[in-house]
């Protein structure tokens, strides 16, 4: 029995503006945030996976034990950043599919196909939702697979 599980989730992006720097820049820098910390609290805890932010929603794939992941999706759940945090897949995995990334960022140009985030989300436990999951899991790890491969 393994102790490797993914979640998956998606959410619908509640990001500050501001008055004071152009919305790009404001944008961006609450982007490296999020992902500073989330870097900084996933090698503390050996939890790896990827981000995705398409503008009005994230979706997220953790891996990790099955503690590191309830943890950090308890404090990910209370994260005002976002609203709406939906789970669509939890389950023991057989491997990592991010391995070696703490948490990568990838954009909607990144991936070949997108998943269909934006048109309705699923019921939590639903075969739709895992379905959705799994195809998350399948487009940010060949994303980060391209951009590994396009490196060498």
């Amino acid at each position: 029995m393994t102790d490797l599980y993914h979640l998956a989730y998606v959410s619908d992006v509640m990001l500050e503006t501001s008055d004071q720097e152009p919305a790009q820049a404001h944008l961006d820098g609450q982007l490296r945030e999020i992902l500073d910390t989330a870097k900084r609290n996933n090698r503390e805890t050996d939890v790896t996976g990827a981000l995705l932010f398409s503008g009005s929603h994230f979706a997220q794939v953790l891996e990790g034990s099955e503690s590191a992941i309830n943890d950090r999706f308890r404090a990910i759940s209370q994260d005002t950043r976002h609203h709406n945090v939906t789970p669509l897949l939890y389950e023991p995995a057989g491997e990592r599919q991010f391995k070696g990334w703490s948490m990568a960022l990838c954009m909607p140009e990144d991936l070949e196909s997108l998943p269909a985030l934006v048109r309705s989300k699923p019921s939590p436990g639903s075969v739709e939702a895992s379905d959705l999951g799994k195809g998350l899991i399948a487009s940010l790890a060949a994303a980060i697979g391209r951009r590994a491969n396009s490196r060498v």
